[in-house]
């Protein structure tokens, strides 16, 4: 019982002590109301509603761990699941209706509807309550900054790794084969592609490997421009980077950009990448690589481990096969270029309707699961049971049941999860020594690494441009690198978009929120 509920019931226990030892039993029978006593009814759990998103069938909110989760903070936790697929359909259902549940998952909440929303006082601004809640307190200032809009907190973020999901995978057994070092700079790495794709790296005779294998989707495209300056992700026009006056500018218009766009058109006509770029999607790159038919892709750093466990996969066709990861190479500049994610997957809001009380109850839940011991409760269920730990030295890293796989991917997405910069980059399959170069790529990445400027930022006029813009920007990145288009049309491209109305009222509508955001 906490110091603010002892201040209200003692006087009134002991009140109550004197009247029944003076009135004897037949004043308890006198009174069989009993049950709805003041401090029985402070004692009665806090029922909280949330809506979240599911990549499964959706479960209910009375299975095992849940209900240790209710019994532990004294809530009764009302999950409601939607599919991820129309998910953002459902949201905006809600919004409209007004039927918003008390915590909800909002993947964007600086979408044009939500953020009036949020102007509006449909949620609470969580600033002035976070510094009394020690494990959210934890959470890096650095991804609070990127969910903050107008420099306030109106939710509480789903945190991610901020590193490690840009590296290399290669061929480690190819390059000693060839006599290649691990490529430090573009040179080298184009040398690599060019071994690998001409000087037959498996021994077969045959003219079947590739350098690189890439998808014409939105993000591996992405990854390919960063590597020559920085994020170029998808926040407002692709990522922002200041100018020498510190104004925010648009990335795709930089010098960097066309320069990655002119190298990636030279490799793809020099043959080193894999076939039917334009066109893969998903994790086909990654098929060709366990197919041992490409030497390099660009991806998470334990990617390496899978799952599927992409060097077991190799090994059952080529025994001797070694995967790693890797850094970047350097750009033409000598400095490596990453980008560095915001470290959250959306945020959880909290309707205005809940009470202050109901709200710090709310907090309490999501500071507990922002623990280790919270998180893996909720997001993987019972150990022994639901999971184990197949390295004690990564109690994160968990092998689920079958039976708890599918929970594990709905319940880790209502809950702020607990930080772990390495998640990217361990698993409990590899050998120590693996886990602790996995772990210091991550630690030279970060140094590296810089944030999109504009992440987080709201710009009405992109919202509304975005899906024909991106749409145009994102077909000429790939028509340019398969060389359908020139780097002239691409920058014919860029000329007409700047043109246009729009492109200066989303420049300074982001750099109007940006400044606003940090209190400038």
């Amino acid at each position: 019982m906490n110091q603010r509920w002892k201040r209200t019931l003692l006087p009134f226990l002991a009140a109550a002590t004197i009247a029944v030892a003076g009135c004897g039993s037949n004043e308890k029978e006198a009174n069989p109301s009993q049950s709805n006593r003041p401090e029985e009814k402070a004692q009665a759990p806090v029922e909280i509603t949330v809506l979240a998103p599911t990549y499964g069938e959706s479960t209910p909110s009375d299975i095992e761990r849940i209900q240790k989760l209710n019994e532990k903070l004294n809530v009764k936790m009302n999950i409601t699941f939607a599919p991820s697929n129309n998910y953002q359909d459902k949201l905006n259902a809600v919004l409209a209706t007004n039927d918003l549940a008390d915590i909800t998952v909002v993947w964007d909440p600086s979408n044009h509807a939500w953020a009036n929303a949020i102007a509006q006082g449909a949620f609470w601004d969580l600033t002035p309550y976070i510094k009394d809640y020690p494990n959210l307190s934890q959470i890096p200032e650095s991804i609070y900054n990127v969910t903050a809009i107008n420099g306030k907190l109106f939710g509480i973020p789903r945190v991610r790794p901020t590193d490690g999901h840009e590296a290399i995978i290669i061929r480690k057994d190819w390059l000693d084969k060839l006599g290649l070092p691990v490529p430090q700079t573009t040179e080298e790495f184009t040398e690599v592609l060019e071994a690998f794709t001409k000087n037959d790296p498996d021994n077969n005779g045959k003219a079947d490997t590739y350098g690189i294998g890439a998808s014409g989707s939105p993000i591996p495209q992405t990854y390919l421009l960063s590597m020559f300056n920085g994020p170029f992700g998808f926040a407002p026009m692709f990522g922002f980077v200041k100018d020498d006056s510190g104004r925010l500018t648009p990335r795709i218009a930089s010098q960097e950009t066309r320069d990655a766009l002119s190298y990636w058109q030279a490799q793809y006509k020099a043959g080193y990448f894999a076939p039917d770029f334009p066109v893969m999607k998903g994790t086909q790159p990654f098929d060709l690589f366990i197919q041992n038919k490409v030497g390099m892709v660009i991806t998470n750093i334990n990617q390496v481990i899978g799952p599927p466990d992409w060097q077991t996969e190799l090994r059952k066709s080529v025994p001797d096969a070694v995967v790693q990861a890797i850094e970047l190479p350097a750009a033409a500049d000598g400095k490596r270029y990453y980008e560095k994610a915001s470290g959250s997957f959306g945020i959880l809001m909290i309707n205005k309707k809940v009470p202050e009380e109901k709200l710090k109850k709310i907090l309490e839940v999501m500071d507990y699961t922002s623990t280790q011991e919270g998180f893996l409760l909720v997001a993987s269920g019972i150990e022994g049971k639901d999971y184990e730990v197949p390295n004690p030295k990564l109690p994160l890293v968990t092998k689920p049941s079958e039976a708890a796989a599918a929970l594990n991917s709905q319940h880790n997405q209502w809950i702020p999860g607990y930080f772990n910069k390495y998640l990217r980059a361990e698993s409990g399959l590899w050998s120590d020594e693996m886990n602790d170069y996995s772990h210091q790529l991550v630690d030279s990445i970060e140094k590296q690494s810089v944030l999109d400027l504009s992440l987080g930022i709201t710009s009405v006029t992109w919202n509304e441009q975005n899906a024909d813009w991106s749409k145009k920007i994102n077909d000429m990145i790939v028509n340019v690198i398969i060389g359908k288009n020139t780097v002239e049309d691409w920058d014919q491209l860029i000329r007409k978009l700047q043109s246009e109305p729009a492109w200066d009222k989303i420049v300074q509508e982001v750099n109007e929120s940006y400044s606003s955001r940090n209190n400038q």
